[in-house]
């Protein structure tokens, strides 16, 4: 498992729909990461909403059902 770092992006592995996920916080509440949803346009990476939200630190894998890692951002 990669080490997860603020600022780093992620794709859920989901083959059905492409979602991106920027690390907001990776210090929060029990054994989670704060993410916000992010798109690729032209002038880089965008967020998609001004939502944060939390996802479990296991699901940082790379399989089915959780996160890969994609670059360091920002």
């Amino acid at each position: 498992m990669t080490d997860i770092k603020v600022g780093q992006i992620w794709q859920e592995v989901d083959p059905r729909h492409p979602r991106f996920v920027l690390i907001l916080d990776n210090s929060t509440w029990k054994n989670h990461v704060r993410i916000t949803t992010i798109v690729k346009e032209e002038e880089g990476w965008v967020a998609s909403s001004g939502r944060a939200t939390l996802a479990n630190r296991k699901r940082f894998h790379g399989k089915r059902g959780g996160y890969q890692f994609v670059e360091d951002g920002r």
